[in-house]
């Protein structure tokens, strides 16, 4: 092979190399892809998110799914000490069941939820429908009802009897409602959340 040849040769070798070079340096290698906490081109959270108390990353405060700045799937959310303390499962359109734990894993509140997000919406995130709260046990504890995140009912429990029920108007008690052993005793009016009035049903 004659000089020139090889120098030819030569040039479109280094020629190819720049090329596939350029390549890798603009597309991410395949690890990237499973890497946490990534934006999309629009700057909105996508993929895999985990957040941390600590610098270090050893306490777990986040983890979960992200889509185009909306979250999707699972999420979870510790505590300080490690323990589980909510969880959001989501379904289409930023629906999702919230529910609380104790600190010994039962059950402590549930209820659903609304996320709304994304490219040109302000972050919102409200209750709403029936929420029920649990004692350890398993007993009804409270039922609340809310609308578009302001509540509108609450029912407290005490060993599975309905003991009080307090019905609300924008957020400010209107009626409250005593019971014992299941019959009404007295009603409490209020207005703008002050008291204006007290009848003994017995």
């Amino acid at each position: 092979m004659r000089a020139s040849q090889r120098l030819l040769l030569l040039g479109f070798s280094m020629l190819l190399g720049s090329c596939a070079g350029s390549r890798f340096a603009t597309t991410p290698p395949a690890w990237a892809f499973w890497k946490s906490n990534r934006f999309d081109r629009h700057g909105l959270e996508t993929g895999r998110w985990r957040t941390y108390y600590d610098d270090g990353h050893r306490q777990p405060y986040t983890a979960g799914h992200y889509r185009h700045g909306r979250p999707v799937k699972m999420f979870q959310y510790y505590d300080s000490t490690g323990k589980l303390d909510r969880t959001e499962a989501y379904s289409q359109d930023g629906y999702c069941e919230v529910c609380y734990w104790h600190a010994g894993g039962q059950l402590a509140r549930r209820g659903p939820a609304q996320w709304v997000t994304g490219r040109g919406k302000s972050p919102r995130f409200y209750w709403y429908g029936t929420w029920t709260s649990y004692e350890p046990n398993g007993q009804i504890a409270a039922v609340q009802t809310y609308v578009d995140g302001n509540i509108t009912r609450a029912e407290t429990y005490e060993k599975g009897q309905l003991t009080q029920v307090e019905l609300f108007e924008r957020d400010k008690r209107s009626r409250v409602e005593t019971y014992s052993n299941g019959q009404l005793i007295k009603v409490e009016s209020f207005e703008k959340g002050l008291r204006v009035g007290t009848t003994s049903t017995l």
